[in-house]
């Protein structure tokens, strides 16, 4: 940050704030909520986090004791990483196998990073750690050799994979026009957690679309599921084509927004659910317009200067560095359409604004 942008900042209400890393700037103003409360809004402040701070806002967060949420520091700085408290997702044959944990991706955290994006972090962290687990448990059956695959994991050789890509081309023509019947023969090649897929109904559309109704059924002597919270619940596929790659992909969008979904409703800070879909949408909007539609009678010119200047100095801490000759001559091809770009440019990276 810009030394110039340092010394217009202060520290105000330290008791409040200041254990969530944050500090109010200059001449920030206070606005009204309609329920009575009074605020300074989060694009008034400034951020500073620390191991502590980033702790401080993960302990306010619950979702579920299968998936902690871990803040560490390495050489390159603060992190979030979702830990997956389970059982090993390759050996089902196992059903006395001991839980164990893994780790998601390391979520990096900046040192200005505003709290509401720290814990947007964490939630995106666990839909993402989550969508990997299922992944992982959505097995194959091969009509050839009859052995089990699970195709839509992440783990598989992309470089490899790029270097023979005619294997992957998709030939993919139904037998037969999809039925209930048809559509189980293909269900019966899957499973998810223990779950048989059950076809409930296929319906055709005027519109050449076809919609499959199926639910995740369990065996009434079935193991404990990770994903318990997924099965039962009837769903829709909406299909654009009768093929076989349509459905299975259709299969997996959907099994990964019912995680996404199930995330939403039970991810909570300071006990509110906000990602929840039981929030009115209008009321977040007044929300919005009450905390950044800022009367300019409450912010002076040099209130505004000085949250520019901030604001920029922010942005200047984001602009990579690029030191590679080869990434320099690579990424000029992005800007070369853009003689006049504004904002922060990548240091090292040659534009012509003389055009």
């Amino acid at each position: 940050m810009k030394k110039s942008a340092l010394n217009l900042l202060t520290k105000r209400d330290i008791s409040a704030h200041e254990a969530l890393g944050e500090y109010c700037l200059i001449s920030a103003p206070t606005v009204s909520l309609p329920n009575g409360q009074t605020c300074v809004p989060q694009h008034f402040y400034g951020y500073n986090h620390t191991l502590e701070s980033v702790e401080s806002i993960l302990s306010k967060i619950q979702f579920s004791k299968h998936y902690p949420i871990f803040c560490a520091e390495d050489d390159q700085g603060l992190f979030l990483q979702i830990g997956i408290i389970g059982r090993e997702n390759y050996q089902k044959k196992l059903l006395d196998r001991a839980s164990k944990i893994v780790y998601g991706r390391k979520w990096r955290v900046e040192l200005n990073l505003p709290t509401s994006e720290v814990i947007q972090t964490a939630f995106l962290a666990i839909q993402k750690a989550r969508e990997h687990e299922i992944r992982e448990l959505v097995t194959l059956k091969s009509v050839e050799s009859g052995k089990v695959s699970t195709p839509f994991n992440s783990h598989h050789d992309l470089p490899l994979m790029a270097q023979s890509y005619d294997l992957f081309e998709a030939q993919d023509i139904a037998l037969e026009p999809f039925s209930i019947a048809y559509v189980q023969s293909m269900f019966n090649l899957l499973r998810f957690d223990q779950t048989k897929i059950e076809c409930l109904d296929v319906t055709k559309r005027r519109n050449g679309q076809t919609l499959i109704d199926f639910v995740f059924t369990c065996a009434a002597d079935h193991q404990t599921a990770d994903f318990a919270e997924l099965h039962g619940v009837e769903c829709t596929l909406i299909l654009k084509q009768e093929t076989t790659n349509e459905l299975f992909y259709k299969l997996m969008d959907s099994l990964i927004e019912l995680s996404n979904q199930y995330v939403e409703e039970n991810f909570t800070f300071n006990n509110f659910p906000r990602f929840s879909r039981r929030n009115c949408i209008q009321a977040i909007g007044d929300f919005s317009i009450n905390t950044r539609l800022i009367n300019d009678s409450q912010l002076d010119e040099q209130g505004k200067k000085l949250i520019s200047e901030h604001n920029c100095s922010v942005d200047a801490t984001r602009a990579p560095i690029i030191r590679l000759e080869k990434q320099k001559q690579r990424l000029s091809q992005n800007f070369s359409d853009y003689p006049l770009l504004e904002g922060v440019l990548p240091e090292g990276v040659t534009i012509n604004n003389d055009l």
